[in-house]
């Protein structure tokens, strides 16, 4: 792959480097915030080679690149000169999104930088799995027990690393949160608790405040509430703090404020709602038992694919914590991991194409070896359809093998080949063949329901660049635009923004709306309709990529005022409406209610002329394209 092309072409079609406030990336993605996704031909950036989907998630454009996102996203940073780490001023969330993919999206944003150090300590207990059946090391070894300690550090002082994290998450100091953290988990804290628990006794704070028992090791959801918390004290603390003494009385008020609220209820709360979580999840266990175990595998992909999984680390940790072994989510991520890599086995094997052939052979390597699906589940068996049928019914047959077999995870580094030990039961030798069966069956059923269902191969000349094809008429005739709104048409170089001014995204005019309606300046198919309303992009009949962006800055409103009345792919003919918007509630908050028209593939044309300005009505000629 070359890595300067892949950057170069990522960075031209999300709009450049000015269209960029942020970009950071994680083990398969760029995640980019930008300041306007509507003006971003997904299909455009789907099919830079390199590129194996894109997903919109938490106010984050990513694009999904698989292993090699790490160079890749050297050469974005070096090429659009960015810093290396997110930007404070990186928008949030939109607020339109439901509380559940809001918690989702907490959880997930949470654990995800955590993820790494999880993998190496979890590796290293596999180690302490394989090392001594092999005889290469006693259990009772200093060696051994120093290895433990290594390999289950990241896992006991979970809460510091994810308090770092949830800082980042919440925008607060990471400092205050890693010390809250640590005093959860200080050991003197953990005597008190425990021998008042073993005495049945209550500790109390000032001799009245009663602190609930609970175990804050190895926990994830009891810091992430208490930095939530954290993120309203300091401010105010902040707020409250006379300048001269800031210094010392500040960071004193907000450990005292907060710790307490934190012992006393938050931690506690936090603590119940995990337990919940594990028992609700291990309650559809008991009653389904193996056919869970199968529903889930079968269905893991589609969960991946929201962002969920990152939701069960807290509760596969605290059952292992608790029973040393976890015997459900653990085993259905294993095969729906190994399913994805047999899938895309089936395509590098069936396929004629040379490209499809080479990135589903190096998706299945990684998907089995390493439990890394992303390159597998967005380039291969989602694009493809069928192979992601073929990987359902291999996972749930695996998942439903390995719950006959009551297959157990002692660990929980990625699901894979490589990290098969960690469902090894020490002094059972039969653990060890019911993992291989449960494996081989994934991946071979997987590998056969694909290869016998079939799917679309791409031919060769179209994988870099498939180009649907639309029925428009030649490029060399005249075009007319005719005004999309009743106000005042001005010339786009006087828009108070340099991207429009700057023809940055191309030619056009603009319009100072007197009205809140926007209908269609030709005929053609609605291409983009961004989620907050306020830009729409027109694919016409005549071969015109047209942007009509409604004010300026107007996708913080996050689709207030804005009430769509068409869809994407709906055909549309001149005069058709397609938005109507509260203009004077828009311009009471302030928003600059200017509307660039623009021709987005003006250098397909010789010229884009302007035909009038000044007063304008929705019939009115703006704009000719020769």
């Amino acid at each position: 792959m070359d890595y300067q092309k892949v950057a170069s072409e990522i960075l031209k079609e999300v709009g450049g480097e000015k269209n960029v406030v942020s970009v950071v990336h994680c083990m398969t993605r760029l995640r980019f915030v930008l300041k306007d996704e509507s003006i971003v031909d997904d299909a455009k950036v789907e099919r830079i080679k390199g590129v194996l989907g894109i997903m919109k998630k938490g106010g984050q454009y990513q694009i999904i690149i698989g292993n090699e996102v790490g160079a890749v996203y050297k050469e974005v940073v070096k090429l659009g000169n960015f810093k290396t780490d997110s930007n404070d001023d990186a928008p949030k969330p939109n607020n339109d999104e439901g509380i559940f993919s809001k918690i989702l999206d907490v959880i997930s944003g949470c654990m995800a930088p955590v993820i790494p150090a999880l993998i190496g300590a979890a590796m290293i207990k596999v180690l302490l799995t394989v090392l001594p059946m092999l005889g290469w090391l006693s259990e009772g070894s200093q060696t051994y027990q120093l290895l433990s300690v290594i390999g289950d550090g990241a896992f006991f002082f979970m809460p510091i690393l994810i308090g770092m994290s949830a800082a980042s998450k919440f925008k607060t100091n990471p400092y205050y949160a890693a010390t809250l953290a640590a005093i959860m988990l200080h050991p003197n804290f953990i005597t008190l608790m425990n021998t008042a628990k073993d005495a049945g006794e209550t500790v109390k704070f000032f001799n009245i405040i009663p602190v609930t028992y609970a175990n804050y090791a190895y926990s994830v959801i009891p810091i992430i509430l208490t930095v939530w918390l954290l993120s309203y004290i300091e401010p105010f603390v902040d707020k409250i703090t006379p300048a001269i003494t800031k210094n010392f009385l500040k960071p004193m008020l907000v450990l005292l404020i907060a710790a307490p609220i934190a012992l006393v209820i938050v931690g506690p709360i936090g603590a119940i709602i995990g337990n919940v979580l594990s028992d609700v999840i291990y309650f559809i266990h008991d009653k389904l038992g193996f056919i869970a175990i199968g529903l889930v595998a079968g269905v893991y992909p589609f969960i991946v694919m929201v962002g969920m999984h990152h939701v069960f680390t807290p509760i596969k940790l605290s059952m292992i914590a608790t029973t040393g072994y976890e015997a459900f989510m653990c085993i259905a991520e294993l095969c729906s991991n190994l399913a994805q890599g047999g899938a895309s086995l089936a395509v590098a094997i069936k396929s004629k194409n040379k490209d499809l052939k080479q990135v589903a052979g190096s998706s299945a390597f990684s998907a089995l070896l390493a439990g890394i699906t992303e390159p597998a589940l967005y380039g291969i068996t989602v694009r493809l359809k069928r192979p992601m049928l073929g990987a359902c019914i291999g996972a749930a047959t695996g998942g439903i093998i390995g719950g006959l077999f009551q297959l157990k995870a002692y660990g929980i580094a990625t699901p894979a080949i490589i990290t098969f030990p960690q469902y090894i039961e020490k002094g059972n030798s039969a653990s060890i063949l019911y993992a291989l069966i449960t494996m081989s069956v994934t991946i071979a059923v997987s590998f056969i329901a694909t290869y016998l269902l079939g799917f679309e191969d791409i031919k060769d000349d179209s994988y870099e660049e498939e180009v649907e094809e639309e029925t428009v008429e030649p490029l060399n005739q005249i075009k007319d635009v005719y005004s999309p709104l009743q106000g005042e048409a001005i010339e786009l170089a006087k828009v108070n923004d340099k991207t429009f001014a700057d023809n940055l995204l191309g030619q056009g005019i603009a319009i100072i709306p007197e009205k809140g309606e926007v209908v269609a300046p030709c005929d053609g198919t609605i291409d983009v309709f961004f989620e907050t309303g306020h830009a729409i992009g027109l694919k016409s009949t005549t071969g015109l990529d047209i942007l009509i962006h409604v004010g300026l800055e107007t996708v913080n409103l996050n689709g207030e005022h804005f009430s769509p009345q068409v869809h994407v792919g709906d055909k549309v003919k001149t005069g058709d409406v397609l938005l109507k918007f509260d203009l004077e509630k828009i311009k009471e908050k302030g928003y600059d209610t200017t509307t660039p028209v623009v021709i987005t593939n003006s250098n397909d044309f010789k010229e884009v002329n302007v035909d009038k300005t000044g007063s304008v009505n929705e019939s009115d000629k703006i704009l000719t394209i020769i």
